[in-house]
C-alpha cells in the first residue's frame, strides 16, 4: 500500500508525463524553429551569432528583417494565385494587412521593453542602445514565424491544400558585412 505522500508524487509525475505528451503533440509535425529548415536562417545564423557591436547587432537585424518582410510578401502573392475570386483575395489582403499591424504592435511592445518605462511616454523617455535591434528582431521573428506556419499549413503534404513545394524566394548569403563597408 502506498502512503498518501507517495501517491501524491506518482500522481503528480503521471501529470507531468502526460502534459508533456500533450505539449508535444501540439507542437506539429516538425520543429519550424529550426534554422536549417529554410535559407534564410541559414543565411544568418552565423551573423546573429557573431554580431556583437550595437551597429553590427542593428545592421544583422535589419537586413534579417529585410529577408523576413520579402518572404512575407512573395508568400501572400503566391497565396493569391490560389485565389479564384475577389472577395476571397480580399479576405486574404484584410488577413495580411491585419497580421502586419500586429508586427508592428509586437515592435512597439519590444521597444516599449528596452526603454525607461519610469519616465511617460514620448520624446523625453529614454531607450536602451540594443533597443532598436530588439525591435527588428521582433519585427523579423513575428514575419518569420508567420511565414514557417503558413508555409507548413499551405504547402504541406496535406491532401486538403496541396498547392505543391514552397519554393523560397531568398537566395542570400546572409548580412554580408565586407558588402556594408
Amino acid at each position: 500500500m502506498m502512503s498518501r505522500n507517495r501517491k501524491a508524487r506518482f500522481l503528480s509525475l503521471l501529470a507531468i508525463i502526460f502534459l508533456s505528451c500533450i505539449i508535444a503533440s501540439c507542437a506539429g509535425k516538425g520543429d519550424t524553429n529550426d534554422p536549417s529548415d529554410n535559407p534564410i536562417d541559414r543565411a544568418f545564423s552565423e551573423d546573429i551569432k557573431n554580431a556583437s557591436a550595437t551597429v553590427e547587432i542593428r545592421y544583422v537585424a535589419h537586413m534579417y528583417l529585410t529577408a523576413w518582410e520579402a518572404e512575407w510578401n512573395y508568400l501572400f502573392e503566391d497565396l493569391s494565385e490560389h485565389y479564384q475570386f475577389e472577395e476571397d483575395k480580399k479576405l486574404l489582403k484584410e488577413y495580411k494587412e491585419r497580421y502586419e499591424a500586429f508586427v508592428e504592435k509586437g515592435s512597439m511592445l519590444e521597444w516599449t521593453d528596452w526603454s525607461d518605462t519610469s519616465v511617460a511616454p514620448g520624446k523625453a523617455r529614454p531607450y536602451g542602445t540594443g533597443t532598436i535591434g530588439a525591435s527588428l528582431m521582433e519585427e523579423a521573428a513575428l514575419y518569420r514565424n508567420q511565414v514557417l506556419y503558413l508555409i507548413d499549413k499551405y504547402y504541406s503534404d496535406s491532401d486538403m491544400y496541396e498547392y505543391g513545394e514552397y519554393t523560397y524566394l531568398y537566395s542570400g548569403n546572409g548580412a554580408e558585412f565586407d558588402k556594408a563597408l
